[in-house]
């Protein structure tokens, strides 16, 4: 048995019987059995546990060759693995039962005809939420869902989306979308990735358009800063409205946008340097906001003229 000390014993363990004048120097009768032996062959076989410990058997404490001890080791070893295969089979299940929740709702708002959500579907969809197609909570289902295109889930997409918020069922969706929303609030990098999809959302996949229409845009900026809205957000819409020349916003000055309207944080364009590599639109907002602002301030000058002479 290896380390078991019953192993240790001697093949001969007949031994000539003393008389009674011995007996009383039996205990001082050193036992061969364990001459050559130093203290640390005397100490209990540690052996190696299950969770990564160490621990030594209790001598007789199961079984008279103290082997029992091993065969607890083992037996715990194999429960832990039996324990950790039924934790992967419940696992799995219960990712089935979640999937075959989710087709069932997608099942529930697709089209007739195609495998889709579509305009139909997301407005049922929308109403069974509680909340406007055009709201930013649904902006954030189209970002988790990491939808392609405007007015269509695919049956993929809408798979991923309840995924990403670990919801199953209208009620988990509206509740989960009102708390992502609220994050949104603080967590600035989950925003810029928001913002980031938005252009992409927004673009016609189906004709292969690569730069937003104006009005288009205009939309998008207003629905993505529902929160968190810039200083400068509404003077820059209006910029975009007045300027007939401007048929586009592309990926860069939509995405450059978010660093300009921080640059200009407090609304105050003076902080605008024109020297860096902005967007020449940019350059343009500037100059028509100054020359809006030296306009008012000529304006009020006639103003005073007019009533010091009435």
């Amino acid at each position: 048995m290896g380390n078991c000390f019953s192993c240790l014993r001697s093949k001969s363990t007949t031994r000539p019987v003393a008389d009674s004048s011995d007996n009383e120097n039996l205990d001082n009768v050193p036992d061969k059995r364990f001459e050559g032996l130093d203290a640390n062959d005397l100490n209990p076989p540690v052996m190696a546990m299950s969770n990564g410990a160490h621990n030594a058997p209790v001598l007789g404490s199961v079984g008279s060759d103290n082997c029992g001890s091993v065969r607890s080791s083992f037996t715990c070893t194999r429960l832990t693995s039996t324990l950790n295969k039924t934790n992967i089979r419940l696992n799995n299940f219960s990712t089935k039962s979640f999937q075959t929740r989710v087709q069932k709702l997608f099942d529930m708002y697709k089209d007739s005809v195609e495998d889709l959500i579509l305009i139909d579907g997301i407005e049922r969809l929308c109403s069974d939420l509680q909340m406007s197609p055009e709201e930013f909570r649904i902006l954030i289902l189209a970002w988790k869902c990491d939808a392609h295109q405007m007015c269509r889930f695919t049956r993929a997409e809408f798979l991923n989306g309840c995924h990403a918020l670990q919801a199953d069922s209208v009620s988990l969706i509206k509740n989960k979308l009102s708390d992502v929303a609220n994050d949104l609030n603080y967590n600035t990098e989950e925003f810029k990735s928001l913002y980031r999809f938005t252009f992409k959302f927004g673009l016609d996949n189906a004709v292969g358009q690569r730069i937003l229409p104006v009005d288009t845009a205009i939309v998008l900026w207003k629905l993505i800063f529902n929160i968190r809205e810039p200083e400068i957000l509404q003077r820059w819409l209006n910029f975009l409205e007045s300027q007939d020349n401007i048929r586009g916003i592309p990926k860069d000055t939509w995405n450059m946008f978010l660093n300009f309207a921080e640059s200009v944080s407090n609304g105050d364009l003076s902080n605008y340097d024109d020297t860096e590599a902005w967007p020449s639109v940019f350059d343009d907002f500037v100059e028509y906001e100054n020359d809006q602002a030296n306009q008012n301030i000529s304006e009020k000058g006639i103003g005073k003229k007019h009533s010091s002479v009435l």
